[in-house]
């Protein structure tokens, strides 16, 4: 990477928008701004290619040509990093024309484009809209261009965002999902163990005192680690089928409300539950990357680590929360897909840009060889969260998996009414009866 070129890119932390999707959402109506690659934040209508520049085409990169045009919804920190970087693209390339238009109300935008032929090339968005735009045939597939070499670069939750029923359609860039994060100046050395973990939560649960032994928000996304940790599953993005009457499933559920619930405040909320932590009332707390920015603000001189193993009848079992994945979509209205993938797979697979967007905006990485840079190693956030997506379960992408977060949650808050006499097998077979007649309409 051209050092000088980075020195232009603002530095922020992403705002990450919290559980289900991943994904930022919004209710305002679609409007189109094209953005020039000089100036991020002014509304133009398209982006010049560089003609001049003393940069060489490095062997490695391919270069196609034509205009590759890319419609997302990201926050204005996150466009003048990527804007910066396709830049830097153009100036290798500078047959291509990279531009970026905002939408702001973009799975509209796509539904209503992409049929008529006047949608984008590529779009940005989290995993979980592969299934529903998929089946819709509102995805170009690239089975042609992705071999088991680029495939292999990718961490395995990457790998599976990118496919659905047998296809390719995205190329991934950056993932999320929950982990411990914990106070360093009351808890010396982070959980290696589940064991290590209760035995912290026993220490500071003090409730007299509204002291707790961890902070965690309570919902099915939350709790999802503990919920799936034995083998069970909310759902089965093969079969298409739920699992809350597995009994891991109801095993997982039983482990948690056992043995973490009765050191917690006795609160769902999540804003409760991270307030107890930024007021330092609880050592730990289980959130996702998008709290960093309070934890800082709070003085929290904090650490991260995955969700820790739990050993049982000699076998250690790692918890799996849900986690998601950002993508970059090809769309059914492509027009320059040779010039498209070759950017796509410069963006996504050349370690220099992915370790930019997590230097720079906090994204956590999908591609295995940035893990091991001693500066991601050094920064306590991504690594933390990117070790802690090693052991993630990808959200389904199937569009059923809508039927299961409201069934899955109904069963939690029938559970937490009692949850110290809580028939949780019951409960929860009954909420599988209820997630099957839903998806059968």
């Amino acid at each position: 990477m051209k050092k000088a070129l980075f020195a232009l890119i603002l530095v922020g932390l992403m705002a990450f928008s919290v559980v289900a999707s991943g994904c930022i959402s919004s209710n305002e109506e679609s409007t189109s701004q094209t953005t020039s690659s000089s100036s991020p934040n002014e509304t133009t209508t398209s982006s010049p290619s560089p003609t001049e520049t003393t940069t060489p085409t490095p062997e490695e990169t391919e270069c196609g040509s034509g205009k590759v045009v890319i419609w997302h919804k990201m926050q204005p920190n996150e466009l003048e990093v990527f804007q910066s970087l396709a830049e830097e693209y153009m100036a290798m390339c500078p047959e291509v024309e990279i531009v970026f238009e905002q939408k702001p109300n973009l799975e509209d935008a796509l539904k209503a484009a992409i049929p008529t032929g006047q949608g984008p090339d590529l779009f940005i968005w989290a995993h979980d809209w592969i299934g529903k735009f998929a089946d819709a045939g509102l995805l170009e597939p690239i089975d042609d261009y992705v071999t088991d070499d680029i495939l292999n670069l990718f961490v395995p939750m990457g790998q599976d965002a990118m496919q659905y029923k047998g296809h390719y359609y995205a190329m991934p860039f950056s993932a999320e999902t929950v982990a411990i994060i914990y106070n360093k100046d009351m808890v010396s050395e982070p959980p290696k163990t589940f064991d290590d973990m209760k035995a912290i939560m026993e220490k500071y649960y003090d409730p007299d005192n509204e002291k707790y032994g961890i902070a965690w928000p309570i919902n099915a996304y939350f709790i999802s680690g503990i919920a799936q940790a034995f083998g069970g599953y909310y759902f089965d993005d093969q079969t298409e089928m739920p699992g809350l009457d597995k009994p891991e499933t109801i095993e997982g559920f039983e482990f948690f409300f056992k043995n973490i619930w009765p050191y917690m405040a006795p609160t769902a909320d999540y804003n409760t539950q991270q307030s107890i932590f930024l007021e330092k009332r609880a050592p730990m707390m289980v959130n996702g990357p998008w709290s960093i920015s309070d934890v800082k603000k709070a003085g929290i001189d904090f650490g991260v680590v995955p969700l820790p193993p739990i050993t049982k009848d000699g076998k250690e079992y790692w918890p799996r929360p849900y986690g998601g994945v950002k993508n970059i979509y090809f769309a059914a209205s492509i027009k320059n897909k040779e010039a498209a993938w070759k950017f796509v797979k410069w963006f996504t697979t050349n370690p220099d840009v992915i370790k930019e967007l997590s230097l720079q905006l906090g994204y956590i990485p999908v591609l295995k060889g940035v893990l091991n840079d001693p500066e991601i190693q050094a920064d306590p956030v991504i690594y933390g969260f990117g070790q802690a997506v090693q052991h993630a379960y990808l959200m389904p992408k199937s569009p059923k998996m809508g039927a299961v977060w409201g069934g899955v949650d109904g069963a939690i808050n029938e559970i937490l009414k009692d949850p110290t006499n809580a028939n949780i097998a019951e409960i929860l077979k009954n909420h599988q009866q209820e997630i099957l007649e839903n998806i059968e309409g």
